[in-house]
């Protein structure tokens, strides 16, 4: 089996960067403790480096967890078509001619239709894959760069009370200020780009699916013969 088509770099990178990240606000932060003694005596080398990046990537795994749990509250665009009128009724359309749904089954959209369509795509159109893996593999990085936000804020604000602590009132201030407002402008821009990242996602998907069913790619395979979807309401997962 080749490991490629299971583990993509994009996939490694979209943990290794936000762990990085994280990794070195929480040495920052270490610094403001008294451990700071101890990271000075650590040794700068090729070891340290690697041991650095296997630490980051675990970071990074661990800190994924947390901003897909909050991420997975805001509504997705899995479960709805995120495209004109006009489209997602062919989308609708198709997906019934295909799944061989009677015209009088009123299906109401859910992420597992969605995954039903994207399955479809990998399967016989390969060649729309880097697109939409691209916005998945964007997506992937960013909602995992918030949590890392987040402790670069306690960064700002932990050397701005320092800062304060140490007699520069002022510079100390000016810091906690502009590390909370930069703190509340990226996490904003960052989830935003992240949610049109999945727009795409799903555009790229539904609009492939549709293209691949007016041009007979699913008939011509003749690898769907037999499938259903069940009548009733697809739950979510």
């Amino acid at each position: 089996m080749d490991i490629g088509n299971r583990f993509a770099l994009e996939d490694f990178l979209a943990y290794l960067f936000p762990g990085v990240t994280g990794t070195l606000g929480m040495y920052f932060l270490l610094l403001l403790t008294p451990f700071k003694t101890s990271l000075a005596l650590l040794p700068t080398d090729i070891a340290t480096g690697i041991i650095f990046l296997v630490l980051s990537y675990i970071v990074g795994v661990i800190l994924s967890g947390f901003s897909e749990v909050v991420f997975s509250k805001v509504r997705s665009y899995k479960n709805i078509i995120p495209l004109p009128d006009d489209v997602r009724t062919a989308v609708i359309e198709a997906f019934n001619d295909t799944f061989k749904i009677s015209k009088d089954t009123k299906i109401e959209w859910s992420s597992n239709h969605f995954y039903l369509c994207r399955s479809l795509v990998v399967e016989y159109m390969p060649s729309v894959l880097p697109p939409i893996q691209r916005q998945s593999g964007l997506r992937q990085l960013r909602i995992n760069l918030l949590p890392s936000l987040f402790i670069w804020l306690g960064v700002g604000l932990g050397w701005g009370r320092w800062t304060v602590a140490n007699n520069a009132t002022t510079e100390g201030v000016v810091l906690i200020v502009t590390s909370t407002v930069l703190f509340f402008l990226i996490t904003a821009i960052t989830f935003n780009r992240a949610r049109s990242n999945e727009w795409r996602e799903v555009r790229e998907v539904l609009t492939a699916f549709l293209a691949g069913y007016r041009t007979g790619i699913f008939r011509e395979k003749n690898k769907v013969q037999g499938m259903r979807a069940p009548n009733r309401r697809i739950r979510p997962i």
